[in-house]
């Protein structure tokens, strides 16, 4: 099972907070009564190498509050991440933003009367820190200060993506839909319900073309819908009149929403405010800069010339560390030959928009992104919009869950069982194979809730689907019909192989056991079966037969199979 982004955030969130934990402890052995920190005399020639070859920020000061030592990594971030030129001589406090001065001034004073401190503390351009400030002593004198800090920015940010995950579609300022075969709204989000200026309750199984005007609705919209079903991602930008936020343009995506037959029965409608961004398209620079997307401009191979700051904010990786980095050494493994087919079109002067593979972010995770790049072979250069997907891919998978799964079983609901049940029909005709239809009724159901609480009921639905998920094949469609009734398909199946089956299933579910308490609770089911017939007009009939044996049954005595 993948993991889910909770848990991938919360663990990197964990090893962050342990790398500091770490620090912090080797930070506090160093000023205990027999390690204390060496007067800054003694740096050059005893432990200059050794604070050099550190990660963390280490600065030693004196007592005057200049700097007498930096390290390495000290000189290197802060000039990197804050434009800071760090010096032997430079007074310390320059180091620290202007609303923090009295701070660290107040630190510095407790220091010198002998106090080691443990602080977190904000620098230039927001980075975060958390450090140790604790005295130099030269015997039992204090000649000096010493700092050790670590940037812990990463840790921050991850707790607060960690927060904002379980609202992502709610809060998101995208507006996002999901649409029916039928061009009813099923879901909206917050924005959605903004921008339209409705209820969730008076918007929810309404028609789409309730929210905008007839012509407009039938020149873009439903073309694009209709494009959608037959499988094909959509993507429009448009100037759209809304009653709650005004006219705005937006960026509209009609994606197929596939279920497990690979048919699409949903389609994700977002729309994206470009207004901002449209009415800023003479002047490049800006656009570029503010963009939320990621944009580049590389060479007609591939290698980037410049990228946008949202390179650095999505992936991590700086617009330094990407110049002359090819696009393909981002791209793992799995997507390398399509990615690489892609680079050959653009080579060519191809167009390519909508192209999705995953990446390799700077810390190791992988981000779903979706690429529109337009080669100029006269500049020589390939222009790029690059978009994370990776929150709506996971929401596409979230959404033909609930689509198709009945929440408490965890087996195919009654729609979509119909739906593969017919698709699995007309696969027979075609080829002229043969299928079983099954229906199943837990015996006495009733009096197990009445005696048991419906707790035990529900635990005993669930005990038999886990039972017949064991016993059917993978390639069957077994789904809950209503209540305590269950239906299954056995696919190219031949009536003596279903009866095997049908048996098996008798057996098997009367030994469950499940725990009420003190007491055990056993179940039995009736079963109806049927076989596909040349002159059958549809899925119904198949069913209907297997119910009218389903209650024949029932009236025998329960706990047997009966064929129709």
């Amino acid at each position: 099972m993948k993991p889910r982004l909770t848990d991938v955030l919360e663990l990197e969130l964990e090893q962050s907070r342990q790398r500091v934990s770490q620090l912090e402890q080797q930070l506090l052995a160093l000023n205990s009564t027999d390690q204390a920190i060496p007067p800054t005399a003694q740096l050059d020639n005893e432990l200059r190498p050794l604070f050099d070859s550190s990660e963390d920020l280490i600065i030693f000061v004196d007592l005057e509050g200049s700097i007498v030592f930096a390290n390495q990594a000290t000189v290197v971030l802060l000039k990197a991440a804050e434009g800071l030129h760090v010096h032997a001589g430079l007074d310390v406090i320059k180091l620290f933003p202007a609303d923090q001065i009295d701070f660290i001034s107040h630190s510095f004073r407790l220091v010198k009367r002998g106090k080691t401190l443990r602080t977190n503390y904000t620098g230039a351009n927001q980075r975060e820190y958390a450090a140790i400030i604790q005295p130099v002593r030269d015997e039992q004198s204090i000649v000096g200060i010493a700092i050790f800090a670590r940037d812990i920015t990463k840790a921050h940010e991850m707790q607060q993506r960690l927060r904002r995950y379980e609202q992502i579609v709610a809060s998101s300022p995208n507006l996002i839909a999901l649409v029916d075969c039928n061009h009813q709204l099923q879901l909206v989000n917050d924005a959605f319900l903004q921008a339209f200026n409705k209820k969730r309750q008076f918007i929810i199984g309404s028609h789409i073309n309730q929210l905008e005007a007839t012509d407009s609705y039938s020149e873009l919209t439903l073309p694009a819908l209709e494009q959608a079903f037959l499988g094909r991602h959509i993507q429009l930008e448009r100037w759209i009149d809304t009653p709650g936020i005004g006219r705005r343009f937006f960026s509209i995506s009609y994606r197929p929403l596939r279920s497990q037959d690979l048919q699409p029965k949903f389609v994700v409608m977002t729309a994206r405010d470009m207004t901002d961004l449209k009415r800023a398209e003479t002047d490049r620079q800006r656009v570029f800069e503010l963009s939320l997307d990621m944009l580049s401009i590389s060479t007609m191979e591939g290698q980037f010339i410049e990228t946008n700051p949202a390179w650095k904010r999505i992936l991590g990786w700086s617009k330094e560390e990407l110049r002359n980095k090819a696009w393909l050494e981002l791209v793992v493994t799995e997507d390398l030959d399509s990615s690489t087919d892609v680079a050959a079109r653009l080579n060519r002067g191809e167009i390519v928009v909508g192209f999705e593979n995953r990446c390799r972010c700077k810390d190791g995770s992988v981000k779903w992104l979706a690429w529109s790049s337009y080669p100029d072979p006269e500049k020589k250069r390939i222009f790029s919009t690059v978009r994370d997907t990776t929150a709506r891919k996971r929401m596409e998978e979230e959404l033909l869950q609930l689509a198709t799964t009945d929440p408490l079983t965890g087996a195919s609901n009654r729609r979509y069982f119909i739906d593969c049940a017919t698709s699995e029909l007309a696969r027979v005709r075609r080829y002229g194979s043969h299928m079983a239809v099954l229906m199943l009724d837990i015996d006495y159901f009733k009096e197990v809730n009445d005696t048991y609480g419906h707790s035990v009921g529900d635990e005993a639905l669930k005990r038999l689907v886990d039972c017949c998920h064991q016993e059917l094949r993978e390639t069957d469609i077994f789904g809950r019909y209503g209540g305590e009734e269950f239906a299954a398909v056995l696919v190219n199946t031949d009536k003596a192989g279903a009866l095997n089956i049908c048996k098996r299933l008798l057996l098997k579910i009367a030994q469950l056991k499940i725990r009420a308490g003190s007491a055990t609770v056993k179940i039995t089911v009736s079963l109806g079966m049927t076989m596909h017939q040349a002159d059958d007009s549809g899925i119904d009939a198949l069913l209907k037969r297997a119910d009218d044996a389903l209650y024949q049954a029932k009236n025998q005595g329960r706990n047997q199979l009966v064929l129709s």
